[in-house]
């Protein structure tokens, strides 16, 4: 007969134990040290834990003491209020990430992926579901804190983070394995309000006009339509409708992929209204693209042929990558004699126009595709309130015209 180990023996004694102590009332007592344990099932749960203290944190030296502490565990157990397992946090994330993949894009998904290996999985392996309370979340907050004075990481990216431990927590709630989700009750970071970057209604025109040809186009929908660079360079021709002025935005690359697309940020499905003058450039680009027989691929914006560079050796019409529009942004820049701006500076600079000609936070949010207006409020209310003295004063000039022409027609 094969030696046993010592965990095999342990094992098996207790195995022995939580047998003896169903029979016994669900209470059983340690031959050498006397002290009382109970085990207990959660409903719906195949598998037992013993406790070996009452509610209040005192131990148990009789089978009278052992049966009250079990039925007090079991009332407190049956009002959610404690949580039964063994499981750890390594263990039953990749189980959450199984079950989230379902319920989010591709994009949100990798985040959430990716937030679990560099800052949950680091900090909580090791750590049993039932045992990450408040204070341990709030302790990972602020050494989370801490890499961001570092400058590891920006509170934004923390923030995120926390959400994704919302969730993994939120589901382990679900089944049992916690009884309250801790993060609910521990805050994000503060971040502190900061400008958006953006080009100002008289700079646009100097960024166009000192934009190479083949981007120009390109530059001119940046700025007309606030779309993100990754939902651009995904259009279709199709997705354009010049006689309407609209473009279907349901798109968006896929980072470090030539050709690859997912669906728009948060799967937001929107038709952008586009200007006659923008509807020109377009119109022009491609009267100019079928003249010279240049193939596209269906794309709405390509790269131009070149002998040398990244695009040198493609054998196929190919959208521009995101690095490439970067590089055409900041020789755009360079030229037009303009500070530095990051290329998604172009999504807030058609914010700020709209804004800025007295358009509405609705209309911006539809355009954008934000969610609701309350996120289109967070990112650009303050630039609402810069433009407000102006409408007011045009509102007031119009009422004095009005007043006045009435004064000429009156007898």
């Amino acid at each position: 007969m094969p030696k046993l180990t010592k965990a095999e023996i342990t094992a098996q004694i207790v195995a022995l134990q939580v047998k003896l102590a169903e029979s016994d009332g669900g209470v059983y007592a340690d031959p050498k040290t006397g002290r009382w344990f109970l085990v207990m099932r959660a409903p719906g749960r195949a598998k037992t834990t013993t406790r070996r203290r009452a509610p209040d944190g005192s131990r148990l030296t009789t089978r009278e003491q052992a049966l009250i502490a079990k039925g007090q565990w079991e009332s407190q157990l049956a009002r959610g209020e404690v949580a039964v397992g063994r499981e750890r946090f390594e263990t039953y994330w990749p189980r959450y990430l199984r079950h989230a993949k379902g319920e989010m894009t591709h994009g949100s998904w990798e985040d959430v992926r990716a937030h679990g290996s560099k800052r949950l999985l680091p900090y909580f392996t090791g750590m049993l579901m039932s045992k990450l309370v408040v204070a341990v979340v709030r302790d990972w907050r602020a050494t989370m804190l801490e890499s961001v004075e570092a400058g590891e990481w920006a509170r934004k990216t923390v923030n995120n983070a926390r959400v994704a431990l919302l969730g993994c927590c939120r589901m382990a709630v679900e089944d049992g394995l916690m009884a309250h989700n801790p993060v609910l009750d521990v805050r994000p970071l503060a971040i502190e309000f900061s400008e958006r970057p953006y080009l100002r209604l008289e700079q646009i025109n100097l960024y166009v006009d000192a934009c190479r040809p083949h981007y120009r186009p390109l530059a001119e929908f940046l700025v007309g339509t606030g779309a993100r660079v990754s939902e651009a360079i995904a259009l279709r021709i199709d997705d354009v409708d010049l006689r309407a002025g609209a473009v279907k935005v349901h798109k968006q690359r896929v980072r470090g992929e030539s050709r690859a697309t997912r669906p728009t940020k948060g799967r937001n499905f929107r038709t952008v209204a586009i200007g006659p003058g923008l509807v020109d450039a377009l119109r022009d680009m491609l009267a100019v693209r079928a003249e010279h027989g240049t193939e596209d691929g269906g794309w709405l914006f390509v790269c131009p042929r070149t002998q040398r560079g990244r695009y040198a050796d493609r054998d196929e019409p190919r959208p521009p990558h995101r690095r490439t529009v970067h590089d055409w942004h900041e020789q755009a820049l360079e030229d037009a004699g303009l500070a530095d701006l990051p290329l998604h500076g172009l999504r807030h600079t058609a914010a700020a126009a709209w804004l800025g000609t007295s358009r509405s936070l609705e209309f911006v949010r539809a355009q954008l595709g934000h969610s609701s207006v309350k996120v289109t409020s967070d990112y650009y209310g303050h630039m609402e309130e810069q433009f407000r003295a102006a409408g007011v004063a045009d509102t007031e000039a119009r009422i004095r015209a009005a007043r006045r022409a009435r004064a000429v027609t009156l007898p």
